[in-house]
């Protein structure tokens, strides 16, 4: 039976949990290789959506091919998950009414909508996906409640899919045992992310085959 993902092409921005870290491998790879998809990635590890930071996820959009991809999926709030960010009104910024007014890409409010607003301009007819990232004990819970509670509702507004492993997926990596067994800081001996032990922010191997890539297979599959 062919595999409808076949020859699906793939673009992938954000930051390091969809680079993945220092191996540069993540669930893109995993799930491009499993479904003999085309992909091409363009995430950078810590970069934000405020554009007030020069490594952020708006340049990696716009600097990317003009071709419209089938599937576009990216992160948004790992590098901007802090008090100094989220509790103070001038860099969180605010949700917009409607679809036309101006946006404060310095915040991360308006980063995000400005994001959502290139992408569906650029890649009119393209599906679109954030992913939100699972729970990590390197961040304030309550900050990345507030930066989450803030991307569902402008993800939301805009019509963006939304894969949710920051209240699902069963991936909490505040729980000890998750963080050990599923994240990893330093590369394995050869370089690769098959080793243990981190900090719970980013997957190895294993959290990605076990957490990551069934969820977002099934969520494209769900598109074809």
């Amino acid at each position: 039976m062919t595999n409808p993902l076949s020859g699906k092409l793939l673009y992938a921005f954000g930051s390091s949990i969809v680079n993945g870290h220092l191996a540069n491998v993540s669930f893109v790879e995993d799930v491009a290789h499993d479904n003999d998809m085309q992909y091409r990635k363009f995430a950078i590890n810590g970069a934000t959506t405020r554009t007030s930071d020069p490594n952020n996820i708006l340049k990696q959009i716009k600097a990317a091919p003009s071709i419209t991809p089938d599937f576009i999926i990216f992160d948004s709030w790992a590098n901007d998950a802090y008090p100094e960010i989220a509790d103070d009104p001038a860099q969180f910024g605010e949700i917009t009414t409607g679809f036309d007014a101006e946006l404060n890409d310095q915040t991360y409010c308006g980063g995000l909508e400005t994001i959502c607003k290139t992408l569906t301009a650029k890649y009119e007819g393209a599906q679109f996906i954030l992913l939100a990232t699972h729970k990590t004990p390197a961040r304030e819970l309550r900050i990345q409640e507030k930066m989450y509670a803030a991307a569902m509702e402008i993800a939301h507004k805009w019509s963006i899919d939304v894969i949710d492993l920051f209240n699902a997926g069963s991936f909490n990596a505040f729980i000890k045992s998750y963080q050990y067994d599923y994240s990893y800081d330093q590369v394995d001996a050869q370089g690769g992310n098959h080793a243990y032990g981190g900090s719970g922010t980013h997957p190895n191997a294993d959290g990605y085959r076990r957490f990551y890539d069934p969820i977002i297979t099934n969520k494209l599959l769900s598109f074809v």
